[in-house]
Protein backbone atom coordinates (compact mmCIF):
# COMPACT_ATOMS: atom_id res chain seq x y z
CA UNK A 1 0.00 0.00 0.00
CA UNK A 2 1.62 3.21 -1.19
CA UNK A 3 0.61 6.12 1.44
CA UNK A 4 0.75 9.61 1.13
CA UNK A 5 3.95 11.22 1.05
CA UNK A 6 4.75 12.93 4.32
CA UNK A 7 5.58 16.24 2.98
CA UNK A 8 2.64 16.63 0.57
CA UNK A 9 0.70 15.43 4.50
CA UNK A 10 2.26 17.86 6.65
CA UNK A 11 1.33 20.64 3.73
CA UNK A 12 -2.14 20.03 3.35
CA UNK A 13 -2.82 19.90 7.23
CA UNK A 14 -0.30 23.18 7.84
CA UNK A 15 -2.07 24.92 5.16
CA UNK A 16 -5.39 23.94 6.49
CA UNK A 17 -4.88 24.68 10.69
CA UNK A 18 -3.54 28.41 8.77
CA UNK A 19 -6.80 29.12 6.54
CA UNK A 20 -9.26 27.87 10.24
CA UNK A 21 -6.80 30.55 12.15
CA UNK A 22 -7.68 33.39 9.51
CA UNK A 23 -11.62 32.71 9.44
CA UNK A 24 -12.30 31.91 12.72
CA UNK A 25 -13.06 35.30 13.86
CA UNK A 26 -14.72 36.16 11.07
CA UNK A 27 -16.74 33.03 11.26
CA UNK A 28 -18.27 33.72 15.10
CA UNK A 29 -20.04 36.01 13.34
CA UNK A 30 -20.69 35.02 10.00
CA UNK A 31 -21.63 31.01 10.45
CA UNK A 32 -23.79 29.11 7.49
CA UNK A 33 -27.08 30.35 6.62
CA UNK A 34 -29.50 27.97 8.47
CA UNK A 35 -27.07 29.00 11.94
CA UNK A 36 -27.59 32.41 11.22
CA UNK A 37 -31.63 32.23 10.82
CA UNK A 38 -31.75 30.10 13.68
CA UNK A 39 -29.54 31.67 15.99
CA UNK A 40 -28.48 28.08 16.72
CA UNK A 41 -24.52 26.56 16.44
CA UNK A 42 -24.16 23.84 13.76
CA UNK A 43 -24.09 21.31 16.24
CA UNK A 44 -27.14 21.35 17.44
CA UNK A 45 -28.73 20.09 14.10
CA UNK A 46 -25.56 18.41 13.12
CA UNK A 47 -24.34 15.21 14.56
CA UNK A 48 -20.87 15.69 15.77
CA UNK A 49 -18.76 16.59 13.09
CA UNK A 50 -20.59 14.64 10.63
CA UNK A 51 -21.83 17.05 7.97
CA UNK A 52 -24.71 16.77 6.72
CA UNK A 53 -26.12 14.30 9.61
CA UNK A 54 -29.45 15.96 11.42
CA UNK A 55 -30.17 15.51 14.92
CA UNK A 56 -33.62 15.99 16.70
CA UNK A 57 -33.38 19.99 15.64
CA UNK A 58 -32.13 19.30 12.31
CA UNK A 59 -34.85 16.86 11.30
CA UNK A 60 -37.95 19.07 12.78
CA UNK A 61 -35.99 22.80 11.09
CA UNK A 62 -35.81 20.43 7.43
CA UNK A 63 -39.65 18.84 8.26
CA UNK A 64 -40.72 22.63 8.92
CA UNK A 65 -39.54 23.08 5.36
CA UNK A 66 -36.23 25.48 6.25
CA UNK A 67 -38.71 28.44 8.06
CA UNK A 68 -37.73 28.29 11.80
CA UNK A 69 -35.90 31.74 12.55
CA UNK A 70 -35.88 35.22 11.22
CA UNK A 71 -35.75 35.29 7.62
CA UNK A 72 -32.36 36.47 6.65
CA UNK A 73 -32.06 39.60 3.96
CA UNK A 74 -28.73 37.94 2.48
CA UNK A 75 -30.03 34.64 2.20
CA UNK A 76 -26.31 32.61 1.55
CA UNK A 77 -23.73 30.37 2.58
CA UNK A 78 -20.69 28.91 1.06
CA UNK A 79 -18.57 25.74 1.20
CA UNK A 80 -15.08 24.71 -0.08
CA UNK A 81 -13.54 21.21 0.01
CA UNK A 82 -10.21 20.47 -0.71
CA UNK A 83 -8.26 17.40 -0.83
CA UNK A 84 -5.52 14.83 -1.49
CA UNK A 85 -6.25 11.69 -2.81
CA UNK A 86 -3.79 8.51 -3.14
CA UNK A 87 -4.69 5.35 -5.23
CA UNK A 88 -2.70 2.40 -4.31
CA UNK A 89 -1.29 0.84 -6.98
CA UNK A 90 -1.50 1.74 -10.75
CA UNK A 91 -1.83 -1.74 -11.94
CA UNK A 92 -2.35 -2.35 -15.58
CA UNK A 93 -2.55 1.16 -16.15
CA UNK A 94 -1.02 2.03 -19.81
CA UNK A 95 -0.77 5.64 -18.87
CA UNK A 96 -0.69 6.59 -14.94
CA UNK A 97 -0.85 10.59 -15.46
CA UNK A 98 -3.64 9.73 -18.02
CA UNK A 99 -5.83 7.30 -15.93
CA UNK A 100 -4.89 9.24 -12.77
CA UNK A 101 -4.28 12.22 -13.83
CA UNK A 102 -4.83 14.39 -10.43
CA UNK A 103 -3.34 11.42 -8.38
CA UNK A 104 -1.27 12.16 -5.23
CA UNK A 105 -2.13 16.28 -6.04
CA UNK A 106 -3.48 18.85 -3.87
CA UNK A 107 -6.98 20.00 -5.57
CA UNK A 108 -9.67 21.91 -5.41
CA UNK A 109 -12.87 19.39 -4.80
CA UNK A 110 -15.89 21.42 -4.66
CA UNK A 111 -16.84 24.80 -3.81
CA UNK A 112 -20.61 25.12 -3.39
CA UNK A 113 -22.58 27.71 -2.98
CA UNK A 114 -25.96 28.15 -1.12
CA UNK A 115 -28.96 29.95 -0.90
CA UNK A 116 -32.84 29.37 0.72
CA UNK A 117 -33.73 29.53 4.07
CA UNK A 118 -36.85 30.91 5.22
CA UNK A 119 -38.72 32.83 2.49
CA UNK A 120 -42.41 33.44 3.75
CA UNK A 121 -43.88 32.05 7.12
CA UNK A 122 -44.69 28.40 5.28
CA UNK A 123 -42.05 28.93 2.34
CA UNK A 124 -38.97 27.92 2.45
CA UNK A 125 -35.99 26.10 0.44
CA UNK A 126 -32.29 24.43 -0.03
CA UNK A 127 -30.57 25.61 -2.91
CA UNK A 128 -26.80 24.51 -3.83
CA UNK A 129 -24.77 25.16 -6.86
CA UNK A 130 -21.59 23.62 -7.42
CA UNK A 131 -18.32 23.63 -8.83
CA UNK A 132 -16.34 20.79 -9.27
CA UNK A 133 -12.52 21.35 -9.33
CA UNK A 134 -11.64 17.53 -10.58
CA UNK A 135 -14.06 18.26 -13.51
CA UNK A 136 -14.16 22.04 -13.67
CA UNK A 137 -17.51 22.01 -14.52
CA UNK A 138 -20.11 23.82 -12.85
CA UNK A 139 -24.02 22.98 -11.96
CA UNK A 140 -26.82 23.25 -10.45
CA UNK A 141 -26.37 20.63 -7.35
CA UNK A 142 -29.44 19.37 -4.96
CA UNK A 143 -32.45 21.87 -4.20
CA UNK A 144 -35.56 21.09 -2.19
CA UNK A 145 -38.15 23.38 -2.24
CA UNK A 146 -41.08 23.13 0.37
CA UNK A 147 -44.29 24.58 1.73
CA UNK A 148 -45.00 23.47 5.17
CA UNK A 149 -46.99 23.68 8.32
CA UNK A 150 -48.25 22.49 11.05
CA UNK A 151 -51.85 20.90 12.84
CA UNK A 152 -53.11 18.52 15.37
CA UNK A 153 -54.51 15.46 14.52
CA UNK A 154 -56.25 13.52 17.70
CA UNK A 155 -54.51 15.55 19.68
CA UNK A 156 -51.19 15.00 18.28
CA UNK A 157 -49.18 17.47 16.39
CA UNK A 158 -48.72 16.93 12.45
CA UNK A 159 -46.39 18.07 10.70
CA UNK A 160 -47.58 18.08 6.79
CA UNK A 161 -45.85 19.58 3.64
CA UNK A 162 -44.88 20.04 0.21
CA UNK A 163 -41.78 19.57 -1.48
CA UNK A 164 -40.35 19.93 -5.38
CA UNK A 165 -36.84 18.81 -5.51
CA UNK A 166 -34.09 17.51 -8.41
CA UNK A 167 -32.73 13.96 -6.53
CA UNK A 168 -35.01 11.30 -5.19
CA UNK A 169 -34.53 11.08 -1.42
CA UNK A 170 -32.94 14.77 -0.79
CA UNK A 171 -35.88 15.54 0.68
CA UNK A 172 -35.42 12.74 3.71
CA UNK A 173 -34.45 14.06 6.69
CA UNK A 174 -32.54 10.54 7.61
CA UNK A 175 -28.88 9.68 6.47
CA UNK A 176 -29.41 6.28 5.47
CA UNK A 177 -30.79 7.36 1.95
CA UNK A 178 -29.27 7.93 -1.18
CA UNK A 179 -28.47 11.53 -1.32
CA UNK A 180 -26.99 11.46 2.09
CA UNK A 181 -25.55 8.72 2.55
CA UNK A 182 -21.99 8.21 3.92
CA UNK A 183 -19.51 9.40 3.01
CA UNK A 184 -20.55 12.99 1.48
CA UNK A 185 -17.14 13.18 0.39
CA UNK A 186 -14.83 11.11 -1.47
CA UNK A 187 -12.17 10.42 -3.10
CA UNK A 188 -12.13 12.44 -6.89
CA UNK A 189 -8.39 12.77 -7.89
CA UNK A 190 -7.95 8.86 -8.66
CA UNK A 191 -10.38 6.24 -8.73
CA UNK A 192 -13.91 7.32 -7.90
CA UNK A 193 -16.82 5.06 -7.44
CA UNK A 194 -17.85 1.84 -5.68
CA UNK A 195 -19.31 -0.03 -8.70
CA UNK A 196 -22.25 -0.73 -9.72
CA UNK A 197 -25.43 0.93 -7.80
CA UNK A 198 -29.09 1.63 -8.14
CA UNK A 199 -31.27 3.73 -10.25
CA UNK A 200 -32.46 5.23 -7.57
CA UNK A 201 -29.15 5.40 -5.41
CA UNK A 202 -27.58 8.67 -7.04
CA UNK A 203 -28.28 7.75 -11.26
CA UNK A 204 -31.14 9.96 -11.02
CA UNK A 205 -29.38 13.49 -8.80
CA UNK A 206 -29.92 16.40 -10.78
CA UNK A 207 -31.87 15.10 -14.34
CA UNK A 208 -35.06 14.90 -12.90
CA UNK A 209 -37.71 16.97 -11.08
CA UNK A 210 -40.45 15.50 -8.47
CA UNK A 211 -43.43 17.10 -6.32
CA UNK A 212 -44.94 14.97 -3.39
CA UNK A 213 -46.48 15.37 -0.40
CA UNK A 214 -45.69 14.18 3.14
CA UNK A 215 -47.00 14.53 6.82
CA UNK A 216 -44.89 13.45 9.95
CA UNK A 217 -47.23 12.44 13.05
CA UNK A 218 -46.61 13.06 16.62
CA UNK A 219 -42.74 12.66 16.13
CA UNK A 220 -43.72 8.52 15.66
CA UNK A 221 -44.68 8.04 11.61
CA UNK A 222 -43.27 9.89 8.22
CA UNK A 223 -45.08 8.84 5.16
CA UNK A 224 -44.32 10.27 1.99
CA UNK A 225 -45.75 10.18 -1.80
CA UNK A 226 -44.02 11.61 -4.88
CA UNK A 227 -43.71 11.35 -8.66
CA UNK A 228 -40.61 11.69 -10.81
CA UNK A 229 -39.91 13.29 -14.46
CA UNK A 230 -37.20 14.31 -16.94
CA UNK A 231 -36.51 17.59 -16.07
CA UNK A 232 -37.59 19.60 -19.08
CA UNK A 233 -38.84 22.86 -20.13
CA UNK A 234 -40.11 24.89 -17.47
CA UNK A 235 -38.02 22.45 -14.88
CA UNK A 236 -34.84 22.57 -16.91
CA UNK A 237 -33.59 24.94 -14.15
CA UNK A 238 -33.33 22.17 -12.06
CA UNK A 239 -30.13 20.66 -13.86
CA UNK A 240 -29.09 24.08 -15.13
CA UNK A 241 -25.39 24.10 -15.80
CA UNK A 242 -25.28 20.63 -17.18
CA UNK A 243 -25.11 19.04 -21.04
CA UNK A 244 -28.60 19.21 -22.02
CA UNK A 245 -28.72 15.25 -22.94
CA UNK A 246 -26.02 13.90 -19.91
CA UNK A 247 -28.06 15.83 -18.12
CA UNK A 248 -31.22 14.76 -18.17
CA UNK A 249 -32.20 11.74 -17.24
CA UNK A 250 -34.70 10.03 -19.94
CA UNK A 251 -37.54 8.98 -17.63
CA UNK A 252 -41.23 7.95 -19.34
CA UNK A 253 -43.77 10.03 -18.03
CA UNK A 254 -44.36 10.62 -13.88
CA UNK A 255 -42.90 7.61 -11.60
CA UNK A 256 -43.95 7.34 -8.04
CA UNK A 257 -41.24 7.38 -4.72
CA UNK A 258 -42.75 6.68 -1.65
CA UNK A 259 -41.19 6.51 1.83
CA UNK A 260 -42.65 5.10 5.07
CA UNK A 261 -40.65 5.57 8.47
CA UNK A 262 -41.02 4.74 12.12
CA UNK A 263 -38.81 6.90 14.57
CA UNK A 264 -39.04 8.59 17.74
CA UNK A 265 -36.68 10.29 20.71
CA UNK A 266 -36.03 8.54 24.28
CA UNK A 267 -33.99 10.95 26.41
CA UNK A 268 -30.38 10.67 24.59
CA UNK A 269 -31.47 8.22 22.16
CA UNK A 270 -33.10 8.64 18.65
CA UNK A 271 -34.04 5.72 16.37
CA UNK A 272 -35.50 5.13 12.87
CA UNK A 273 -36.59 2.29 11.01
CA UNK A 274 -38.35 2.50 7.15
CA UNK A 275 -38.49 1.60 4.01
CA UNK A 276 -38.76 3.12 1.00
CA UNK A 277 -39.06 2.83 -3.11
CA UNK A 278 -39.67 4.02 -6.55
CA UNK A 279 -40.97 2.44 -10.38
CA UNK A 280 -39.58 4.28 -13.02
CA UNK A 281 -39.78 3.80 -16.78
CA UNK A 282 -36.41 4.81 -18.15
CA UNK A 283 -35.75 5.86 -22.07
CA UNK A 284 -32.94 3.79 -23.88
CA UNK A 285 -31.65 6.74 -25.60
CA UNK A 286 -31.71 10.22 -23.77
CA UNK A 287 -32.05 12.41 -27.11
CA UNK A 288 -35.22 10.20 -28.12
CA UNK A 289 -38.26 10.08 -26.07
CA UNK A 290 -39.90 7.47 -28.59
CA UNK A 291 -36.86 5.00 -27.79
CA UNK A 292 -38.05 1.67 -26.18
CA UNK A 293 -37.70 1.28 -22.29
CA UNK A 294 -36.21 -0.24 -19.33
CA UNK A 295 -38.02 -0.68 -16.04
CA UNK A 296 -36.35 -0.53 -12.76
CA UNK A 297 -38.10 -1.20 -9.67
CA UNK A 298 -36.45 -0.56 -6.31
CA UNK A 299 -36.93 -1.33 -2.74
CA UNK A 300 -34.71 -0.53 -0.04
CA UNK A 301 -35.05 -1.10 4.28
CA UNK A 302 -33.07 1.29 6.75
CA UNK A 303 -32.29 2.02 9.66
CA UNK A 304 -30.57 4.58 12.48
CA UNK A 305 -29.68 5.28 15.77
CA UNK A 306 -28.14 7.73 17.42
CA UNK A 307 -26.94 8.20 20.85
CA UNK A 308 -26.57 11.80 22.21
CA UNK A 309 -25.40 13.11 25.83
CA UNK A 310 -22.79 15.39 27.22
CA UNK A 311 -19.80 15.56 24.72
CA UNK A 312 -20.51 12.17 23.40
CA UNK A 313 -21.98 11.24 19.99
CA UNK A 314 -23.00 8.26 18.06
CA UNK A 315 -24.03 7.00 15.24
CA UNK A 316 -25.84 3.58 13.38
CA UNK A 317 -27.02 2.83 9.83
CA UNK A 318 -27.81 0.78 7.74
CA UNK A 319 -29.06 0.29 4.32
CA UNK A 320 -30.28 -2.22 1.98
CA UNK A 321 -31.41 -1.23 -1.64
CA UNK A 322 -32.95 -4.36 -3.77
CA UNK A 323 -33.49 -3.42 -7.59
CA UNK A 324 -35.26 -5.60 -10.69
CA UNK A 325 -34.66 -4.51 -14.13
CA UNK A 326 -36.94 -5.77 -16.83
CA UNK A 327 -34.49 -5.12 -19.92
CA UNK A 328 -37.24 -4.23 -22.46
CA UNK A 329 -35.36 -2.05 -24.53
CA UNK A 330 -31.84 -3.64 -23.72
CA UNK A 331 -33.29 -7.14 -24.68
CA UNK A 332 -34.20 -5.35 -28.45
CA UNK A 333 -30.79 -3.75 -28.50
CA UNK A 334 -28.97 -7.12 -27.65
CA UNK A 335 -27.02 -5.64 -25.26
CA UNK A 336 -28.32 -7.86 -22.28
CA UNK A 337 -28.32 -11.80 -21.93
CA UNK A 338 -30.95 -11.90 -19.38
CA UNK A 339 -34.70 -10.43 -19.58
CA UNK A 340 -34.30 -8.92 -16.30
CA UNK A 341 -31.84 -8.51 -13.82
CA UNK A 342 -31.56 -8.02 -10.38
CA UNK A 343 -29.35 -5.65 -8.31
CA UNK A 344 -28.66 -5.72 -4.22
CA UNK A 345 -26.42 -2.78 -2.07
CA UNK A 346 -26.32 -2.91 1.17
CA UNK A 347 -24.33 -0.06 3.70
CA UNK A 348 -23.75 -0.59 7.42
CA UNK A 349 -21.72 2.72 9.05
CA UNK A 350 -21.35 3.41 12.69
CA UNK A 351 -19.69 6.72 13.91
CA UNK A 352 -18.30 8.18 17.39
CA UNK A 353 -17.77 11.94 18.07
CA UNK A 354 -16.48 13.32 21.00
CA UNK A 355 -17.26 16.76 22.28
CA UNK A 356 -18.41 17.78 18.34
CA UNK A 357 -14.81 17.96 17.85
CA UNK A 358 -12.78 14.95 17.10
CA UNK A 359 -14.33 11.09 15.91
CA UNK A 360 -14.11 8.45 13.46
CA UNK A 361 -16.60 6.77 11.73
CA UNK A 362 -16.27 2.93 10.48
CA UNK A 363 -18.07 1.53 7.36
CA UNK A 364 -19.04 -1.51 4.96
CA UNK A 365 -20.18 -1.56 1.22
CA UNK A 366 -21.36 -4.46 -1.09
CA UNK A 367 -23.30 -4.49 -4.20
CA UNK A 368 -24.14 -7.94 -5.36
CA UNK A 369 -25.83 -9.00 -8.60
CA UNK A 370 -27.28 -11.19 -11.42
CA UNK A 371 -25.02 -12.80 -13.78
CA UNK A 372 -25.19 -11.11 -17.20
CA UNK A 373 -22.21 -11.75 -20.04
CA UNK A 374 -23.32 -8.65 -22.42
CA UNK A 375 -24.43 -6.06 -19.51
CA UNK A 376 -21.37 -7.02 -17.73
CA UNK A 377 -18.75 -8.20 -20.72
CA UNK A 378 -16.25 -5.70 -19.05
CA UNK A 379 -15.96 -8.10 -15.96
CA UNK A 380 -13.82 -11.36 -15.79
CA UNK A 381 -17.11 -12.93 -13.87
CA UNK A 382 -19.53 -10.58 -15.42
CA UNK A 383 -21.33 -9.93 -12.21
CA UNK A 384 -21.36 -6.45 -10.53
CA UNK A 385 -20.04 -7.69 -7.24
CA UNK A 386 -18.25 -5.25 -5.24
CA UNK A 387 -17.31 -4.76 -1.59
CA UNK A 388 -15.22 -3.28 0.88
CA UNK A 389 -14.96 -1.26 3.72
CA UNK A 390 -13.96 2.96 4.60
CA UNK A 391 -11.90 4.24 7.49
CA UNK A 392 -12.69 7.53 8.68
CA UNK A 393 -10.73 9.80 11.38
CA UNK A 394 -11.95 13.62 11.62
CA UNK A 395 -11.00 16.37 13.53
CA UNK A 396 -12.93 19.85 13.60
CA UNK A 397 -10.35 22.87 15.04
CA UNK A 398 -13.61 24.99 15.16
CA UNK A 399 -17.14 23.88 14.03
CA UNK A 400 -17.08 25.28 10.55
CA UNK A 401 -13.64 23.88 9.22
CA UNK A 402 -13.32 19.97 9.06
CA UNK A 403 -10.48 17.97 8.65
CA UNK A 404 -10.71 14.01 7.57
CA UNK A 405 -8.40 11.32 6.77
CA UNK A 406 -10.18 8.61 4.65
CA UNK A 407 -9.10 4.93 3.71
CA UNK A 408 -11.33 3.03 0.87
CA UNK A 409 -10.49 -0.76 0.93
CA UNK A 410 -12.02 -3.07 -1.28
CA UNK A 411 -12.34 -6.83 -0.96
CA UNK A 412 -13.88 -6.92 -4.49
CA UNK A 413 -14.70 -5.36 -7.45
CA UNK A 414 -16.76 -5.78 -10.49
CA UNK A 415 -17.18 -9.14 -9.89
CA UNK A 416 -13.43 -10.16 -8.69
CA UNK A 417 -10.89 -9.73 -6.28
CA UNK A 418 -8.31 -9.94 -8.84
CA UNK A 419 -7.78 -9.40 -12.19
CA UNK A 420 -11.33 -8.00 -12.88
CA UNK A 421 -10.89 -5.79 -15.98
CA UNK A 422 -12.22 -8.25 -18.71
CA UNK A 423 -11.93 -5.11 -21.12
CA UNK A 424 -7.99 -4.99 -21.96
CA UNK A 425 -8.10 -1.15 -20.58
CA UNK A 426 -6.54 -2.16 -17.23
CA UNK A 427 -4.98 -5.98 -17.35
CA UNK A 428 -4.45 -7.56 -14.61
CA UNK A 429 -6.21 -5.40 -12.23
CA UNK A 430 -7.20 -6.51 -8.74
CA UNK A 431 -9.47 -4.78 -6.60
CA UNK A 432 -6.90 -3.72 -3.92
CA UNK A 433 -5.52 -1.48 -6.66
CA UNK A 434 -8.12 0.76 -6.31
CA UNK A 435 -7.76 1.12 -2.29
CA UNK A 436 -7.20 5.10 -1.55
CA UNK A 437 -6.14 7.31 0.72
CA UNK A 438 -8.21 10.93 0.94
CA UNK A 439 -7.07 13.91 3.08
CA UNK A 440 -9.95 16.17 2.68
CA UNK A 441 -10.75 19.88 4.48
CA UNK A 442 -14.25 21.19 4.32
CA UNK A 443 -14.98 25.21 5.31
CA UNK A 444 -18.33 26.39 5.48
CA UNK A 445 -19.14 30.35 5.88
Amino acid sequence: MSPISGSRLSRLILASLALAAMVAPSISNAVPLYARQTGLNCASCHSGGQYPELTRTGREFKLMGYTMGTRQNIPLAAMLQGGLTKINNYNGSADPATDFAHDNSMQLQQASIFTGGKILETVGAFVQWTYNGVDHHSQMDNIDLRYADKAKVGGKNLIYGVSINNNPSVQDVFNTTPAWKFPTAGPGGAFQGYGSSTLIDGSLAQGVVGAGAYVDWNNLIYAELSGYKTADGVFSFMRAGGDTVANRFPLKGTNPYWRLALHGDTGPHSWEAGAYGMEADAYSDATDFNSPTDRYKDRALDAQYQFSEGKHRVTAQATWIHETIDWNAGAVANTVSNNSDTLDTRRLKGSYFYNNKVGGSVAYFSTTGSQDALHYANNTNMTPDTSGYILEVSYLPIEQVRLALQYTAYNKFNGSSSNYDASGTFTGRNAKDNNTWFLSTWFLF
